[in-house]
């Protein structure tokens, strides 16, 4: 079976939403292609086929044949790709100026022609051939990209939105020339501004609209900016300067004082304090020294360090971040269904409607001037329509939502999470890691007096060699006590679910739980057992006889309760699921706040609980972050990644909250909501603006009083696709408050 690759490119040229879902048609067709999403506001195509089938210079030939330019996704560098938008923008802008300096002097003629202000000046005639030729420039050579694209679309039977207007500018004009030819220019033929104000405003809409996409999409770009160009590498005991790209691990790579670090790394030599907020989101600076991890992107304090390269270019978590974000952004929410049906055949409708509008009023318009008033009403309404704000409600809310997501420190993997974590009913919980500190510390300790606190010291050194949290915590007691803890080990022999062997200075240790001490007839104390109904502490004993116990914890985070406390204030309800002791889970829950709570869960069994609650009719929302929490992950409806956890939990999820901290989960799911707030006003507004402006531009309120003529309609149309987009970039100024 060949394996399939994802291919992404950058489109260039497409003006509205029917442009990307022709596009999108096109490439499903193409034998091979499984599967292809195409992002108007993101100029994005991802194009999932099958390896060996065809070549990428065969999608890009595809592309190009369905009227568009496309070029390969620099995949290594974040330096490579283009601003969204801003390259459609300076192409519009320059035509802009083209046309503003055609259409303004003409708008001004006109108008002032129409006053009588130019008298005998010049005889009406010429001022018409004046008009006529100002006009045919703009139309013709400032629009000439808008034409050819409509004439393309037309031969392809695709009618998009350069289709409407470049039909309305060329039939306004061709219309005020017949006028004028025919002699009734009193009437119609001295509108040629209207001709050249339908291409200035598209124009000056689509400069508009490029700019506002640019700074919708530039959280990629301020991503980009936190990595430097080039690196000062140690090669043959000299520093050399190499570009980025050109990194390799195992490279040492010197970082001065104030720089940005650019590679994910180990400190090697060197102490400074690193600015890790844009990861953490920690506002404090924290110490690095050697043997400490580094992360590129990340800013080094007053001391200069050196650093051994772990990972760089594709590899490194700030280009694995950026990965992430692009792919929500190109990628397509449940609501954008409905959205792109209707855009798909928006602007057919819209030339059938046009045509609709020019008959009725041929018919049933006055008897003076039908024909001339017909085209008039059928060019508004060509004009007047803009499926762009209909295509762009959805990606460009999703666009400004997971750039601004990404700053907190809060990675959607896709548009679909973004918008489904706002229908959550329940957030499960994981315990270990997630509502705790994930640290386990010795909370209780006791000996006895005879050992004068050498059992501490022989147990912390038996645990040298574990990678336990248990032996971590007992190792942090003893130093914390002051006591030695690098004595002589002759052996250490682990017994899976009962604890450890060991020998220390001649002395034979055993350190378990009490199936060990029975397994070892060991005598506990009755009064020591029954002082412990809930199996929770760690016993030991010295040459087969009982010397002490000690007892861990782990720690709330000093979060947990307010976020908890946060989500029910939100409507949600909270569960507590553990693989741990009931007590020690219900003791948790206590402290949390959590009222519900499945404790010694198998991770299959975490995956059960999960699917019971579904079949409830809940919305689960699974948080965890081990390895044992992915089954649960997988199946939730949405699975949410605590940054600090396991690889596996994190690839697992939908959404990875980086800052490892619990404070951004509700944070996450108001921004979700509020993203979902901003597409449904966009597309309310969208829709609402071309069902109110259509009838309004076939004049069916014409005898109640005023009726937008073709410029002042193409004004409109401009500036509708604009305002979705500025709605849509309120999400940039989020500062995680709760959403009201």
């Amino acid at each position: 079976m060949e394996s399939d690759k994802t291919v992404e490119l950058r489109i260039l040229g497409m003006h509205c939403a029917a442009c990307a879902g022709r596009l999108e048609a096109a490439l499903k067709g193409i034998s091979g292609v499984e599967e292809a999403v195409v992002n108007f506001a993101t100029a994005t195509a991802s194009i999932r086929m099958t390896r060996n089938q065809m070549r990428v210079e065969e999608l890009v030939l595809a592309v190009s044949k369905a009227g568009f330019s496309a070029q390969l996704k620099d995949a290594a560098s974040l330096k490579g790709s283009e601003s969204l938008g801003i390259k459609d923008a300076d192409l519009a802008f320059r035509r802009l100026v083209l046309a503003a300096g055609g259409f303004i002097p003409l708008a001004v003629f006109s108008m002032w022609a129409h006053m009588g202000g130019f008298g005998g000046m010049m005889p009406k005639s010429f001022s018409l051939w004046v008009q006529a030729a100002v006009a045919g420039g703009v139309v013709f050579v400032a629009g000439a990209g808008i034409l050819r694209s409509a004439l393309g679309s037309i031969f392809r039977r695709a009618p998009d939105m350069d289709t409407l207007v470049g039909s309305g500018a060329v039939l306004a004009w061709g219309a005020s020339m017949a006028e004028s030819i025919a002699g009734r220019a009193g009437h119609f033929g001295s509108y040629f501004e209207a001709a050249a104000g339908i291409i200035t405003f598209a124009l000056l809409g689509r400069w508009l609209e490029g700019r506002a996409r640019h700074a919708a999409g530039n959280a990629i770009q301020s991503l980009a900016e936190l990595q430097p160009g080039t690196v000062r590498v140690e090669r043959d005991g000299m520093i050399v300067e190499m570009p980025l790209e050109q990194v390799v691990p195992g490279m040492i790579v010197s970082v001065a004082s104030g720089e940005r670090i650019p590679v994910d790394g180990a400190v090697v030599s060197g102490q400074s304090s690193v600015d890790q907020s844009w990861v953490t989101g920690e506002s404090v600076p924290v110490v690095r020294t050697v043997g400490d991890a580094v992360v590129g992107g990340t800013v080094n304090g007053a001391g200069a360090i050196r650093v051994r390269v772990e990972a760089a270019g594709r590899s490194a978590f700030l280009r694995q971040v950026v990965d992430i974000v692009e792919k929500a952004q190109a990628s397509k929410a449940p609501i954008q269904r409905t959205a792109d049906a209707l855009s798909g055949h928006f602007c057919t409708a819209v030339l059938l409607i046009s045509l609709a509008t020019f008959l009725l009023w041929m018919l049933y318009g006055p008897e003076r001037d039908a024909l001339w008033v017909a085209i008039w009403r059928g060019l508004t309404v060509l004009v007047v329509a803009c499926p762009c704000a209909l295509g762009l409600a959805t990606p460009a809310a999703v666009l400004v939502g997971s750039g601004t997501a990404a700053r907190r420190g809060i990675l959607f993997r896709s548009a679909e999470a973004l918008e489904l974590l706002s229908r959550a009913t329940v957030m499960v919980l994981d315990k270990t890691g997630t509502i705790t500190a994930g640290r386990l510390q010795v909370a209780e300790w006791w000996e006895r007096k005879s050992f004068e606190r050498r059992v501490l010291s022989w147990v912390a050194a038996a645990e040298q060699s574990s990678a336990h949290p248990l032996g971590a915590a007992v190792i942090r007691a003893a130093k914390e006590a002051g006591l030695q803890v690098s004595q002589p080990v002759e052996f250490v022999e682990s017994i899976p679910g009962l604890g450890i062997r060991a020998k220390v200075e001649s002395v034979q240790l055993l350190v378990g739980n009490r199936a060990l001490m029975e397994k070892e007839r060991v005598f506990l104390p009755n009064s020591e057992v029954s002082a412990d109904p809930s199996g929770q502490r760690i016993w030991v004993a010295v040459d087969g006889v009982f010397a002490g116990w000690f007892r861990v914890e782990d720690q709330l985070r000093a979060e947990t309760f307010e976020v908890v406390q946060g989500l029910h204030q939100r409507g949600l309800r909270t569960i507590l699921l553990s693989g741990d002791q009931r007590a020690i889970a219900e003791r948790i829950a206590r402290e949390a706040g959590i009222e519900e709570v499945h404790a010694e869960v198998l991770p299959d069994g975490k995956r059960g609980v999960v699917e019971e609650l579904q079949k409830r009719g809940e919305f689960v929302v699974m948080v965890g972050d081990g390895i044992n929490d992915a089954p649960a992950l997988v199946q939730a409806d949405l699975g949410v990644a605590m940054g600090g956890g396991t690889a596996v939990a994190r690839q697992s999820a939908d959404v990875t909250l980086v800052r490892d901290d619990l404070r951004a989960l509700p944070e996450a799911f108001d921004l979700s909501r509020r993203t979902l707030r901003i597409i449904r006003q966009n597309l309310a507004f969208a829709m609402g603006y071309n069902l109110l402006a259509l009838p309004l531009a076939a004049g069916v309120t014409g005898t109640l009083g005023w009726v937008p003529g073709p410029m002042l309609a193409s004004a409109a149309m401009a500036l509708s696709s604009v305002s979705v987009v500025l709605n849509a970039l309120r999400l940039r100024g989020w500062t995680g408050r709760r959403a009201r």
